[in-house]
């Protein structure tokens, strides 16, 4: 039901993203939703959670020291973190709606910031460490404006430049 979620709020956005709708394209009954997430809300919000999950998983991973990447890598890797499917989807529902921010678990938001806190370290190699906070946010709020853009653009933003961009800022200012 989640990747269902996922594949029709990315194909027709979220105001298609109905209970109706999503059980139609599932195949599944009204009681499907029922008896694993209570309702539509709790269908929205397993999907914001399951897309914090992986989120987190891939910027702890990209926070280890141990490992080894160089700044292209970073960046390109960061960036697939946010701007893959259900990231996006995720981020979708946040902005169409506001109201279910109240229902997420604040342990998955908790794990958010610390990972990112983690990304944030691992650019801090230096004692300027107000910049290494800068870069850091430039390094994860790029990809999510990106992933915003591409909610209104109609085909495919070409990321390489932006990306090569932000890594060339993090190795001159390292």
């Amino acid at each position: 039901m989640i990747d269902e979620t996922v594949r029709c709020i990315r194909e027709e956005g979220f105001s298609a993203a109905s209970a109706r709708h999503i059980i139609e394209r599932a195949g599944v009954s009204w009681g499907v939703i029922q008896h694993h997430f209570g309702d539509r809300d709790g269908l929205l919000l397993a999907v914001i959670e399951d897309a914090v999950d992986r989120l987190v998983g891939s910027l702890e991973a990209l926070s280890d020291p141990a490992h080894e990447m160089n700044t292209d890598e970073l960046v390109r890797a960061t960036w697939e973190a946010f701007a893959n499917p259900k990231a996006m989807a995720g981020l979708e529902i946040l902005i169409a709606a506001k109201g279910l921010r109240a229902g997420l678990d604040t342990r998955h938001l908790e794990r958010l910031g610390a990972a990112l806190a983690g990304l944030n370290e691992r650019l801090d190699t230096g004692d300027d460490h107000a910049h290494a906070a800068a870069l850091s946010m430039l390094l994860w709020t790029t990809p999510v404006a990106m992933m915003i853009a591409e909610m209104f653009a109609t085909l495919p933003l070409a990321v390489g430049e932006a990306q090569k961009a932000i890594a060339n800022l993090i190795d001159q200012h390292r």
